[in-house]
């Protein structure tokens, strides 16, 4: 293994030398505000835009967010975030490093005020024991997290809470404005997170992070009547749309997930300043957007799990799909080639399937990239089958390494080297390059091919083909000089049942089967793995592993799905499959489309 010395070279020359400055002087900034040589001024009186609505009941009352929260656990003390429960004692938990780490950042993100308000607003503003929790729970936060000290400073927390305190502003208005001190102490905090966002920026990371800054402060400008700080973010707004949202309208850290989460920021923000001219600007990102999330998950039954993705955290796609259409008259269009991003979507009325050709992340952002290269998910009848292991949790460590890994996922690993080389929590150094994706017609055959070079130098390259509705078929060409330990990965749904007779695996799971046979393998074998479709919740699983014959130029597998015989013959440069039709692929005609 390199040493540290090496990863962190290999590592820190992919980033841009604007995030190394700001990461150093970051750091030095927030020191001297802790040490107070550095302070914020805070005006005699802060005044408030008091008539503008913030929330989008669609999002954020909707009814699938609001059951993440317990009301009674929020009004005891209980809360449950990224399915951990924790009773607290609410002033020593804000940064109690025994609670885990992206728990404690949920807790200061005050999502939980979203379930309080709707309860107060759904005919319960008569039952003070809301408000009283709302006001108790801000005034417990600025008791007990002393300027720039905590997690509680950190700007993506400052970020995502200046959002959600001010959203939430709207409902208790009435019982705020009669409560003084409150009000007072509610509008001085907020104003100090504020502009101290605004000098601390994380420009040292980018991505989903300095989106989140910029979003918190055209709201937080909005909210404050600050003309010149609003103006100001909504042309770093368009910058960063530009840069971070592709041409195809993927997010550029290409997580299904993530491109939600920022889907959502934006239709917030378009929705926040709806009467100014700059919506006309925002809406083709939305629509663009709109029809990747549709086009993924769309009768797929989940997030997909390419790189950082699980269900339970941003938004379900539904909800979105509804406000677009609600507030902006959109309605999404299925795409089934992503070529900026790299994805490609095979798709008819019984099955979908997601392949993913792309780059691991952006090269100077690859904290949620994975080894995912050349993987696929496929569902059928809207119900998820073939499915990568997921995303855990994010803390360093055996289990973010193990669902980062290449195993973890349905692609190839060569002589159990990873396609890149992933360490701690979010780093990777050397990793996949030479990154290239086709689709062609090849014998009246659909394919869907991709390739890559791997960190050790190993070429993948990897061609689906969807021959007619009922069978599919996936073929790996390895360059490599290691022969052996070459193994191709099926993970499947946890709950599946799985039979292998000679060369080929039976997989049932529920009412839907399909059947795959073995091409230019030597074994078949199960392995013990892991699935993870939330933070926090894993599941033991037995996954496949084909391993490659020597002999044979490729290998992989036909995926059958109505389960009818048909017969796969195979000489040294050809692939024969007959069933109602004859199918002969030739392998060095398929290798030379890509």
């Amino acid at each position: 293994m390199d040493s540290k010395v090496k990863l962190y070279i290999n590592t820190i020359k992919y980033l841009k030398p604007s995030q190394i400055y700001f990461r150093v002087f970051n750091r030095l900034k927030r020191e001297l505000y802790k040490r107070k040589v550095l302070q914020v001024k805070i005006p005699s009186k802060v005044t408030i835009s008091k008539d503008l609505n913030y929330i989008i009941p669609e999002l954020d009352f909707d009814k699938d967010y609001l059951n993440r929260f317990d009301i009674d656990g929020i009004l005891n003390g209980q809360f449950t975030f990224i399915n951990l429960t924790n009773q607290v004692e609410l002033s020593k938990a804000w940064n109690n490093k025994d609670l885990q780490h992206l728990w404690r950042y949920n807790l200061h993100y005050f999502e939980y005020l979203f379930k309080l308000s709707y309860e107060y607003s759904n005919g319960n503003k008569q039952n003070n024991m809301y408000y009283e929790k709302y006001r108790d729970l801000i005034t417990n936060w600025i008791d007990n997290n002393p300027f720039a000290f905590g997690d509680g400073w950190h700007p993506y927390t400052i970020s995502l809470r200046i959002t959600n305190w001010i959203a939430t502003y709207q409902v208790f208005k009435e019982k705020i404005t009669n409560d003084n001190d409150f009000d007072k102490r509610f509008r001085v905090s907020l104003y100090l997170q504020y502009k101290y966002l605004q000098t601390n920026l994380e420009k040292d990371v980018l991505g989903n992070h300095y989106f989140e800054n910029i979003k918190a402060l055209i709201i937080g400008s909005v909210f404050f009547e600050e003309t010149k700080v609003k103006n100001k973010y909504k042309n770093e707004l368009m910058k960063q749309l530009k840069e971070q949202i592709l041409e195809d309208g993927m997010h550029f850290e290409l997580s299904p997930m993530y491109h939600k989460i920022i889907l959502e920021d934006l239709i917030k923000i378009t929705y926040w300043l709806k009467d100014e001219t700059i919506c006309n600007q925002l809406i083709p990102y939305i629509s663009k957007m709109l029809d990747v999330t549709y086009s993924f998950e769309g009768n797929f039954g989940k997030t997909p799990a390419f790189n950082d993705s699980a269900d339970g955290i941003s938004k379900e796609y539904k909800s979105i799909l509804v406000t677009c259409k609600r507030y902006f008259n959109l309605s999404p269009q299925f795409k089934s080639r992503f070529e900026d991003s790299g994805f490609y979507i095979i798709k008819d009325q019984y099955k979908k399937l997601i392949f993913d050709v792309g780059e691991i992340s952006p090269s100077y952002l690859p904290a949620h990239g994975h080894c995912d290269a050349l993987s696929f998910e496929l569902s059928i009848n809207s119900k998820p089958m073939l499915v990568n292991s997921g995303t855990y949790r994010y803390e360093a460590g055996k289990w973010r390494d193990y669902f980062r890994s290449t195993k973890a996922h349905n692609t190839v690993m060569i002589s159990d080297q990873e396609q890149s080389q992933f360490w701690g929590g979010f780093r990777v150094a050397k990793r996949i390059k030479k990154v290239r994706k086709k689709q062609f017609v090849y014998k009246n055959i659909s394919f869907y091919a991709g390739d890559y070079i791997s960190h050790t130098g190993d070429k993948h390259k990897r061609f689906i083909g969807h021959i007619d509705e009922n069978n599919i078929l996936v073929l790996d060409y390895l360059n490599t000089e290691l022969k052996d330990k070459i193994k191709s990965y099926l993970h499947f749904v946890p709950g599946t049942h799985l039979e292998v007779q000679e060369n080929t695996i039976y997989a049932n799971q529920g009412s839907e089967s399909i059947k795959i046979t073995a091409i230019g393998t030597s074994e078949i074998n199960f392995e013990k793995g892991w699935h993870s479709n939330q933070f926090n919740v894993k599941e033991e699983i037995n996954f496949i592993t084909l391993k490659k014959d020597d002999k044979k130029a490729l290998f992989g597998y036909l995926i059958n799905f109505n389960v009818s015989s048909y017969k796969i013959l195979t000489s040294e440069n050809e692939l024969k499959i007959i069933n109602d039709k004859e199918v002969i692929i030739n392998y060095q005609e398929l290798g030379d489309m890509l």
